[in-house]
């Protein structure tokens, strides 16, 4: 779609890599940058050095505790910095957070699910329905043209929790990767891989380590895994005092040249970066059905129902673990990739949209 685009105004907090939402944002509006679209920021603060070209606009740092009053308070002031500074002007305002003035939104995720029980419900009540409410203003807002999220399962778990988004322009919109050499390669062209299987993961309960560690103990043959993430202090002893797993803690970098397999059978995951990353290191990966980035088909790639028998589990892990350790990299859906499809598709629709309302 040929058209001009106006400014593209992003809603997020922290600007900055220090979280997988906040990096997801570094990423695509850098590679807008460089599509020459023209950026800005609305944002309590920023990490790290930017862009010159993006433009940052702060409002006031909330405090952080508790997090629905906090999101509540910088939804507010991004909606009076937005009706003071914009009001006359031809802008893309596309947020991040649980805003209410925007025209675009990307999605996350997890959404927020009513509790199951009464008590649980009646002791959460305000904080869960402060965020309920949040969230669906959010997505069902009027401003609201465009819903993007990360996944397939999340957009499915968005339609069964607001049948009304089926009336609304909602779709995917995968996180990128970052296309880097490999590292460890021989002349030969074949890797001397010096550990066989890897777990990353600080939220290790909800990325599936109990299950990893039974995959583990059901193969014939005893062997480790290193996992990356939480620290000893985050992890109960059965893990840390387990004779096959050895605990390795946070790191900047994931030293993926020394591993065969990232066993990551994530319980509800919206997209899984670790997978994307790890493919893209030639590394193989047994994972959940519920881990969103398995929409991007990846090779050597297997996944398995959450609920599945452990043997299927064992039984994949042991396919995975017969083929060529020769590594070939997938790196399918880059930064770059995403920028274009904003550029050429989601905003241009969207601008076209608003055009139609006035």
């Amino acid at each position: 779609m040929n058209i001009n685009l106006p400014p593209i105004i992003h809603i997020v907090r922290r600007f900055g890599c220090v979280g997988g939402m906040e990096s997801y944002v570094w990423n695509l509006t850098h590679e807008l940058i460089k599509q020459d679209l023209q950026v800005e920021i609305i944002c309590e603060e920023t990490f790290g050095e930017f862009d010159s070209k993006i433009l940052i606009h702060r409002v006031a740092k909330s405090h952080p505790r508790p997090r629905w009053k906090s999101m509540g308070r910088f939804r507010q002031l991004v909606t009076r910095y937005v009706n003071d500074n914009f009001q006359s002007h031809r802008i893309l305002i596309h947020s991040h957070e649980r805003s209410n003035c925007h025209h675009v939104t990307t999605f996350h995720g997890p959404p927020i699910i009513n509790s199951k029980t009464f008590l649980h419900s009646l002791l959460l009540s305000r904080r869960v329905s402060a965020w309920k409410h949040m969230e669906k203003d959010e997505l069902l807002s009027a401003s609201a043209k465009q819903i993007l999220v990360v996944s397939t399962i999340l957009k499915n778990q968005l339609l069964d929790l607001y049948p009304e988004l089926a009336g609304k322009q909602i779709s995917i919109a995968h996180p990128g990767i970052h296309t880097r050499p490999m590292v460890g390669i021989e002349q030969k062209g074949s890797f001397n891989i010096s550990k066989k299987f890897i777990f990353v993961g600080k939220e290790w309960k909800r990325k599936g380590l109990d299950l990893a560690m039974k995959i583990l103990e059901g193969l014939p043959k005893k062997s480790t895994l290193d996992v990356f993430g939480p620290s000893k202090d985050d992890l109960p002893r059965r893990f840390i005092n387990h004779p096959c797993i050895n605990i390795m803690g946070w790191r900047q970098t994931i030293p993926w040249e020394r591993y065969e397999v990232l066993i990551h059978p994530a319980k509800k995951e919206p997209f899984g970066m670790v997978v994307a990353e790890a493919r893209s290191q030639g590394v193989k990966v047994l994972t959940s059905s519920e881990v969103g980035s398995v929409d991007l088909g990846f090779n050597d790639l297997i996944a398995i129902k959450p609920n599945a028998p452990l043997h299927d589990w064992v039984e994949a892990l042991e396919e995975l673990i017969s083929k060529s350790n020769n590594r070939k990299p997938e790196c399918l859906w880059t930064w770059s990739d995403l920028a274009s499809l904003h550029k050429n598709e989601f905003y241009p629709k969207v601008l076209k949209a608003l055009i139609n309302d006035e």
